[in-house]
């Protein structure tokens, strides 16, 4: 799909269809997951690059930014989707002084943003587009972040309280703090190659950036620098709940364990003096007794309860 919206909002933003005329005035190139015919409309229009889904998975960071002429050529290797049960794509933007090129293979919710603040505030540069887009996105991610933030104080008052948890819902606090650092994963490397981007544009200094659009990519830096602290809170309390977690775990199987081990101690005597009256031989006094039966009973319980009674007194039956 390519929509192109127009500078000033002349004309409002539409779906290019096959063998449609672009207008001179066209502004923003947005393709999502384009044909071939779709990036030949995009590149003849608007005169500038657009790069394959290949161009935009380098790693190093001169393969993910180049700076031509006249252009800026931008990619997010990892960029996170509109959804966070879906993969991550790539996403490459492309900024030249009449028109920007933006390539992406998803839904973003921060696109639809950028989109909508346009009717309000229609774009009078490619890079009023670019530094809107940047905007939107570090907006989105620092709600996401929020959203993350207030899961946490939710589990955390799950996790500790009063009442003893069994294992299963623990695991299932353990398994609520992986979705969520699955999500700040996802939040935390798109942030990482966005700060790149804004440094890299800020470094540059090209014509489209004048000065309203350095002081907002300021701003922007100083967002991403305030999120990436806020980041590393969310990740120490993640692993936080994660090790509370574990320890609960780890204190329910001891308790077990300190249980079986009083049982299994508790029981030898019995056992012992079963074994021994159990024998079978002709001379055993215990066999001429009267009472000789209750009183082995007896002496079997006694010796279950004498010992259950000197782990009670030394207070190793307790559950604190």
């Amino acid at each position: 799909m390519l929509i192109v919206h127009y500078s000033r909002q002349k004309q409002p933003a539409q779906a290019w269809q096959p063998g449609a005329v672009i207008g001179d005035n066209a502004l923003w190139f947005d393709l999502i997951d384009p044909t071939d015919d779709e990036r030949r409309a995009a590149i003849k229009a608007s005169g500038l690059v657009v790069p394959e889904r290949d161009d935009l998975n380098g790693l190093t960071l001169s393969s993910r930014h180049r700076a031509g002429s006249d252009s800026l050529e931008l990619s997010v290797p990892y960029f996170a989707a509109e959804h966070d049960d879906k993969p991550a794509t790539p996403m490459g933007i492309v900024v030249g002084s009449e028109a920007i090129v933006t390539v992406r293979f998803a839904q973003s919710r921060a696109f639809d943003r950028c989109q909508e603040g346009a009717r309000e505030k229609p774009f009078d540069g490619s890079g009023d587009v670019f530094t809107t887009l940047v905007e939107s996105i570090v907006d989105l991610a620092a709600e996401r972040m929020q959203e993350v933030a207030g899961d946490l104080r939710k589990l955390s008052s799950r996790v500790f309280t009063t009442h003893r948890l069994g294992t299963v819902v623990l695991r299932r606090c353990m398994l609520e703090v992986g979705r969520l650092e699955s999500i700040q994963t996802r939040t935390r490397t798109s942030l990482l190659s966005i700060q790149r981007i804004v440094s890299f544009v800020r470094a540059k200094e090209p014509a489209w950036a004048d000065g309203d659009e350095q002081g907002r990519l300021r701003v922007v830096d100083h967002d991403l620098r305030t999120l990436d602290e806020f980041d590393d809170q969310l990740t120490n309390k993640l692993q936080f709940l994660l090790d509370a977690s574990l320890g609960f775990i780890n204190t329910d199987q001891n308790h077990v364990m300190k249980v079986l081990t009083v049982v299994s101690v508790a029981t030898v005597p019995p056992i012992l003096l079963a074994g021994i009256w159990g024998m079978n031989f002709k001379n055993m006094p215990e066999l001429d007794w009267t009472y000789g039966y209750p009183l082995a009973l007896a002496a079997i319980i006694v010796s279950i309860i004498l010992p259950v009674l000197w782990f009670r007194w030394r207070g190793w039956l307790a559950d604190d």
